[in-house]
């Protein structure tokens, strides 16, 4: 310690008409709201200590960061689950962009992307990700819901913690058993798993924002964001992305995440190379201008021209709209999405893409869901839950809940979808009261609402509404472009 001497302590008292017990205080003062603005996270620091919980609970930051510490500190081997969309590879490529930047050998880090048509709680990739002996998994953007461990884990590992970490943004208050979480759920506006995974990782080098960041807006642009919600320079959103987005170009960006998305599109759903060219890529441009990726968007915009009119078929109550395809390319997400901008009846909620030939098992239906877009400027408490919808239609059903278990109506509440058996698909669209091959209903007015009974194709059916004249042509502001 320094001692002050008392010509020090004149100097100061005849140079200011601050007393050294002032000072003193000030210093002190000067200390404690250094220490406060430590205590702040990247947004409370930018936008105020209301923020400091975005887009995810702090604690649950600090012991994320905790765990990928870990993983550098003590040299453990690392499996990288991300999902197959922009989002998540924007987040996978995040992580172990920074896992490199942090001297984290390369031979310790391996990546796994999941088999067309399953689920990360499915049996045989919880096989793969345990074969895989990884000491510590991440599992990024794969959705959320409760049950056993998604791999098991290792008696043997050093030290404590948990051997699996989840970074998810979807809708859920419950999770895989003996798993770490980190979710931007419960936290609005909800961020993407991608700016979920750089608000992370972003601290733990400065590389992360010199060189990745670009990867970040990437992931919020292809999340159904677009480049116009997220308010750059407004809370809560990181000014500092909106001046990478702004640099690298708007264009640049949105043609990088079309790329990026179309690999898993295709019938090949070829995910390992769309994330080989993602990690390789220095900016977007590099996505943008990819032949491979080129390709497979022209391959993508064919195989949606073809399905694109085809005409969707309405609910007893008017809140559903579904179109079903059959084609092995994964574009039931984008014409859920065109129908949901184009519909112009006040009634419809929901907009269903099912896709009868997706997964590689027959028997399985596959199906997206939108909020139409006429609602979507509603204020956010009185949008539609699309979730809450789907399970009211399911409820109504004995033993359906159970039987489709976690595989139905996951995700957000305006953007759900699921993988379901065929046969509870159709049960479930008759509920519902829209028209099924093979069954005719009548409808039954209830408590509960509009309830159809079942009836065999051929018998006379009662009509729901006689007056109705008009064709499935007049429900429509406009046809969806193609």
């Amino acid at each position: 310690m320094v001692k002050r001497s008392a010509s020090s302590d004149n100097l100061a008292t005849a140079g200011s008409s601050i007393s050294p017990v002032k000072r003193r205080r000030r210093s002190s003062s000067t200390s404690t709201s250094a220490e406060a603005l430590q205590e702040l996270s990247h947004a409370g620091k930018e936008y105020g200590p209301q923020w400091n919980d975005w887009p995810a609970p702090r604690s649950a930051m600090a012991e994320a960061r905790d765990f990928i510490r870990d993983i550098v500190g003590n040299k453990r081997s690392v499996l990288i689950v991300p999902d197959k969309d922009a989002d998540g590879l924007s987040a996978g490529t995040l992580l172990y962009q920074t896992l490199i930047h942090m001297q984290h050998p390369s031979d310790l880090i391996s990546v796994h992307h999941l088999t067309k048509g399953n689920n990360v709680h499915s049996d045989f990739e919880r096989d793969i990700m345990h074969a895989s002996g990884a000491e510590k998994i991440v599992v990024l953007d794969q959705g959320s819901r409760p049950g056993r461990s998604l791999v098991p884990p290792f008696k043997d590992v050093k030290g404590e913690g948990k051997r699996v970490l989840i970074v998810d943004h979807h809708m859920s208050d419950e999770w895989p058993e003996d798993s770490q979480v980190l979710t931007a759920c419960q936290t609005p506006p909800i961020a993407t798993a991608a700016l979920l995974s750089y608000m992370l990782l972003r601290d733990l080098h400065p590389k992360v924002y010199e060189e990745e960041a670009w990867r970040a807006v990437v992931g919020v642009i292809g999340a159904d964001l677009g480049t116009s919600v997220p308010k750059w320079g407004t809370a809560p959103w990181p000014s500092e992305l909106g001046g990478v987005f702004r640099k690298l170009g708007s264009k640049s960006f949105s043609e990088a995440v079309s790329g990026i998305n179309a690999p898993r599109r295709t019938a090949e759903y070829n995910v390992p190379k769309a994330w080989d060219i993602m990690l390789a890529a220095r900016a977007p441009a590099d996505m943008a201008n990819n032949a491979f990726l080129k390709l497979c968007r022209l391959d993508v915009g064919d195989e949606t021209a073809k399905w694109a009119r085809t005409p969707p078929k309405f609910s007893a109550d008017g809140k559903v709209a579904v179109v079903t395809v059959h084609t092995g390319f994964q574009v039931h997400p984008v014409i859920a999405t065109r129908w949901a901008g184009t519909l112009g009846r006040k009634s419809t909620k929901l907009l269903m893409c099912a896709n009868t030939g997706f997964n590689p098992d027959p028997n399985k239906v596959s199906f997206s869901c939108r909020i139409a877009a006429s609602l979507r400027n509603l204020p956010e408490d009185q949008q539609p839950n699309l979730i809450a919808l789907l399970n009211e239609y399911g409820d109504r059903i004995p033993g359906f809940r159970e039987r489709v278990g976690g595989d139905y109506a996951r995700g957000h509440k305006e953007a759900t979808g699921g993988i379901i058996p065929k046969d509870e698909f159709d049960l479930l669209l008759h509920t519902m009261g829209v028209p099924v091959p093979g069954i005719s209903s009548v409808t039954v007015k209830s408590e509960r609402g509009v309830t159809p009974s079942p009836r065999k194709a051929g018998s006379k059916g009662k009509v729901i509404d006689p007056k109705q004249t008009n064709g499935i042509e007049k429900f429509f502001k406009a046809k969806p472009k193609v």
